[in-house]
């Protein structure tokens, strides 16, 4: 029966035109069946490939989307490592600059020092004990080996190591201002110290310091009767230099029976000198003389016993004893 089935032939019949002739198409079923199992096979073949493309597009889009999301995460850190690289570089060049303005804030500190050194008393004692106080340290190489593990260090402890060394260096310039406006205030003080220095009677006036007749209540050497010295009467020989106390102005310059040949200096802060008894007077009034100056030569013009300087310190015209103003070392010439 199934066989006859399949023996069984189905006629289509084709009408075209009313004119046309009718058409008839024999085919058996087997024939029929095997058509459509061929086209069926061919739609599922069709569908297969098709599925198989969709599946290869599909693995191919998440394959390319991955690359795509990994090659932005790669471009992402290759940024970030960018920003890093460029933030270190501004960072480093920062330093340097800082580093620049502290090595010059140190030689202008150190000139400082070298003129305060020069200015002060002593100053080679006192560059010993600086230069004893900051001992310099020897560089590795010369100190002795070094080794150790290797331990690679990262961009963010970098950043860390710049940052505080940026805050070192900003202590250290912040430190140094302060340093180095002391120095120049020190610096102020000292010549202004130097310059009044100038202008004080510090200076013995002759080479001896032989001093015959001090300051003060005595007996008049051709009276013998008691009698106030205004000044110091220092012994020396005839014609050796009589040397200016401070700087000034020569203020007068004169002889009288009672002074001799005389020389007067006005100094500052209402301070004057007055150098009596002189053979010969070298200056003349309203020449400016320097500290050491040479003004006259000793002598015994005037009421004098024999060659001495009367020498007399007056202030704010009120004579005062000279020996608080004089060393006791030797007289050194201070211009």
């Amino acid at each position: 029966m199934k066989f006859k089935w399949f023996q069984n032939k189905l006629t289509f019949v084709i009408i075209p035109e009313a004119n046309g002739s009718v058409v008839r198409v024999k085919l058996s079923r087997a024939v029929l069946w095997g058509a459509v199992f061929a086209l069926l096979l061919l739609v599922g073949t069709s569908c297969f490939i098709y599925v198989q493309q969709m599946q290869s597009a599909a693995s191919s889009y998440l394959r390319t989307t991955e690359l795509h999301g990994k090659a932005a995460k790669l471009e992402q850190d290759l940024k970030h490592k960018n920003e890093a690289i460029e933030q270190l570089k501004n960072e480093i060049f920062t330093l340097s600059k800082q580093a620049a303005e502290v090595g010059s804030k140190m030689e202008e500190i150190t000139r400082l020092r070298q003129d305060l050194l020069k200015l002060s008393p002593g100053s080679g004692s006192a560059d010993q004990a600086v230069s004893a106080a900051s001992p310099e340290t020897p560089p590795a190489s010369k100190a002795g080996g070094v080794g150790g593990p290797e331990i690679p260090v990262t961009a963010e402890q970098v950043r860390a190591l710049a940052s505080s060394t940026g805050a070192r260096y900003t202590e250290l310039a912040a430190e140094m201002n302060r340093l180095s406006a002391s120095f120049v205030e020190s610096k102020k003080q000292l010549l202004a110290q130097q310059e009044r220095q100038k202008h004080i009677p510090s200076l013995w006036p002759t080479l001896s310091k032989h001093v015959t007749s001090p300051y003060g209540y005595r007996r008049d050497p051709f009276t013998s009767k008691l009698s106030f010295h205004k000044g110091m009467d220092i012994a020396g020989k005839l014609n050796d230099p009589v040397y200016a106390a401070a700087g000034g102005i020569v203020h007068s310059v004169g002889y009288d029976k009672l002074h001799g040949h005389n020389v007067v200096l006005e100094h500052s802060s209402g301070i004057r000198t007055w150098y009596m008894h002189l053979n010969q007077a070298e200056v003349d009034t309203g020449e400016r003389v320097v500290k050491g100056q040479r003004i006259g030569k000793l002598g015994t013009t005037g009421r004098s016993t024999g060659p001495h300087l009367h020498y007399e310190v007056l202030r704010n015209g009120k004579s005062t004893d000279p020996a608080p103003y004089l060393p006791s070392h030797s007289r050194k010439d201070v211009k």
